[in-house]
C-alpha cells in the first residue's frame, strides 16, 4: 500500500533537485498503519485535519537527510498520513476500529 507523507528534514535543503523545504513530500510504501484517527488543529482553528500514523519505507538516498527521531528498529520511519486524501485507501482500516495493521506487501 502506498501513502503520501511529509517527512521532516534535518535542515532546510533541496532533496532530489526539488525546491528548498523543511519537509520531503512523496509517495512511500507503508509497512504499518497505526490508529485511531487523530485531529490536528493548525493555527488555532476550530476545524481539525484528520490523520493517522504510518510506518513507511524510506529510500536509502533520503535516510541521511531525515530527522533521526522517527526511525524504528526495523528501519521504517513514523509519519503522519492525512485521512482526507486517502479516504478510499484507508476506509477498511478506519472502519475496522483496529489500532494497528501490518500492510507489508507479501511476495
Amino acid at each position: 500500500m502506498q501513502v503520501f507523507a511529509h517527512l521532516p528534514l534535518k535542515t532546510l535543503r533541496s532533496v532530489r533537485g526539488r525546491r528548498q523545504s523543511n519537509y520531503h513530500s512523496a509517495w512511500f510504501n507503508a509497512v504499518r498503519l497505526i490508529g485511531p484517527e487523530r485531529l490536528e488543529f493548525a493555527g488555532g482553528g476550530s476545524r481539525g485535519r484528520g490523520y493517522i500514523l504510518a510506518h513507511v519505507e524510506v529510500p536509502d538516498d533520503l535516510r541521511d537527510h531525515l530527522e533521526q527521531g522517527g526511525f524504528n528498529k526495523d528501519g521504517s520511519y513514523r509519519a503522519q498520513v492525512a485521512t482526507n486524501t486517502h479516504r478510499k485507501t484507508l476506509a477498511p482500516f478506519l472502519a475496522s476500529g483496529d489500532l494497528e495493521w501490518d500492510v507489508r506487501e507479501k511476495a
